[in-house]
C-alpha cells in the first residue's frame, strides 16, 4: 500500500507541475502576442490626449536682454540665469519657447518665473518683448496683465484677434474637481522647440501637497518647453499646470517637477484677470537647526537657535529635544520642515520639548525667512 500510495501521488504532482508550466508558457505567449496591440492602444490614447490638450496650449517666447540681466558683480536677475556659468543649458532659462495655456480669447496663462524679477508694472527688467505662437502658426505680441508669484503664474494679454481659437481651457475650469492620488498616471502636454509641434510626456503623481499644499509632484519630464503646460489625467481632464519648476535645483527634464492644483490655478486666475500683482510671501521660519536624536522613537535635538527668531523668543534652547509640534510626532527633520511649510508667517505652533528629563510646551510664532 505505501508503494501504491507513493506511485499515485507522484504522477499527480508531475501532471500538475507540467500543466502549470504549459499554462505559464501559453499565457506568456498570449501576452507577447497581445503586447503590440496593447502598445498601439496605449500610443493611440496618448495621441488622443495630446490632440485634446494641444488645443489649449500655445508657444511663448520671451526676448531678454541678457547683458542687462547679469551686470558685472551682481547675481542672476531670474532663477537659473547668471551664476558661474550662465551659458550652461542645464540650469539656464532662455527666451523659451515655454508653454502657455489659453484661458480666454485674448488671455494666456504662463509660469511667472519666466518673466524675471518681480515687477508690479509688468515683466522684470531686461524683458524686451513677448511673442505668442498659436497652434495654427499665427504669431502675436503680448503684454503682462498680472503676476501671481504665490502660485507662480502670470496672465498675458494677447495683442490680436484670437477669434479663430474656438476651444479655451477656461471651459474645463468649470468642470467638477478631480481628486488626485499618489501613483495615478498624468500627462503633460505642451509645445516643443517648434511651436507647431506638440510635446506629451507621461508620468505619475509622486507626491501630494507640495509648496504649502498648492502643488503636487510628478515624475513626468519637464523642461523649458513644458513649463506652464497643462497637466491632465487619463480621462483628458486638466488637473493642474506645471509651475514652481526650479531648473537650478531640478535641471531641465530631470523627472522631478511640480504642478499647481487646478483649484489653485482657478483662484489665481480670478485675481490675475483683474490686473493684480501678487508678490510671493516670505516663507515661514521657525529659527532652529536640529537633528534626529534617537533611531527608534520621535525626537529632534536642537543644535542651534537663530537670534531674534520665533524659536528664540519662545525660549527654545540648544540641547532641547523636540518631541511633538501641534501633537504631530517629530521622528525626523523632514517632519518638522513639512509641518512648518504647511503654515504661513504669523501662525503659532505648539511645540512639546524634552528639557532636563522634563516635558515643556512652548508656543512659537513663525516669522519670515531671512
Amino acid at each position: 500500500m505505501p508503494a501504491i500510495g507513493r506511485h499515485q501521488e507522484y504522477p499527480m504532482k508531475t501532471t500538475l507541475n507540467i500543466t502549470a508550466l504549459l499554462l505559464g508558457v501559453l499565457l506568456s505567449s498570449a501576452a507577447m502576442a497581445q503586447s503590440p496591440t496593447l502598445h498601439k492602444e496605449l500610443e493611440a490614447h496618448r495621441v488622443k490626449i495630446a490632440q485634446t490638450l494641444s488645443k489649449y496650449t500655445v508657444s511663448v517666447e520671451i526676448d531678454f536682454d541678457h547683458e542687462a540681466l547679469t551686470p558685472a558683480g551682481t547675481g542672476p536677475a531670474i532663477p537659473g540665469m547668471g551664476g558661474p556659468d550662465p551659458n550652461d543649458p542645464f540650469t539656464r532659462y532662455d527666451i523659451g519657447p515655454f508653454s502657455g495655456l489659453i484661458v480666454a480669447k485674448d488671455q494666456i496663462l504662463i509660469s511667472d518665473r519666466t518673466l524675471g524679477d518681480f515687477n508690479v508694472k509688468g515683466a522684470g527688467p531686461g524683458v524686451e518683448g513677448i511673442t505668442i505662437t498659436l497652434p495654427n502658426g499665427d504669431r502675436y505680441k503680448a503684454t503682462v496683465m498680472g503676476r501671481h508669484q504665490e502660485i507662480d503664474l502670470a496672465l498675458l494679454k494677447v495683442e490680436g484677434d484670437l477669434s479663430t481659437v474656438k476651444d479655451v481651457a477656461i471651459a474645463q475650469f468649470a468642470a467638477e474637481e478631480v481628486k488626485l492620488e499618489r501613483g495615478q498616471q498624468v500627462f503633460v502636454v505642451g509645445r516643443g522647440s517648434n511651436p507647431l509641434r506638440v510635446l506629451i510626456n507621461d508620468g505619475i503623481v509622486s507626491a501630494l501637497e507640495r509648496e504649502q499644499r498648492r502643488a503636487f509632484q510628478l515624475d513626468a519630464r519637464v523642461g523649458n518647453a513644458t513649463l506652464g503646460a497643462p497637466v491632465c489625467n487619463n480621462d483628458g481632464n486638466i488637473v493642474g499646470v506645471v509651475t514652481f519648476h526650479n531648473h537650478a535645483t531640478f535641471g531641465q527634464a530631470s523627472g522631478v517637477s511640480y504642478a499647481a492644483y487646478l483649484h489653485e490655478v482657478k483662484r489665481a486666475y480670478g485675481v490675475l484677470k483683474e490686473g493684480k500683482f501678487v508678490e510671493r510671501p516670505k516663507a515661514p521660519f521657525m529659527g532652529i537647526g536640529a537633528s534626529k536624536k534617537w533611531p527608534d522613537k520621535p525626537g529632534l535635538e536642537v543644535g542651534n537657535v537663530v537670534s531674534g527668531s520665533g524659536a528664540e523668543k519662545a525660549g527654545i534652547r540648544v540641547g532641547d529635544i523636540i518631541l511633538k509640534v501641534d501633537d504631530v510626532d517629530m521622528t525626523d527633520v523632514p517632519d518638522l520642515l513639512t509641518h512648518i511649510q504647511g503654515h504661513k508667517v504669523g501662525d503659532v505652533l505648539k511645540v512639546k520639548l524634552l528639557r532636563d528629563d522634563k516635558e515643556v510646551e512652548v508656543s512659537v510664532t513663525l516669522g519670515p525667512r531671512p
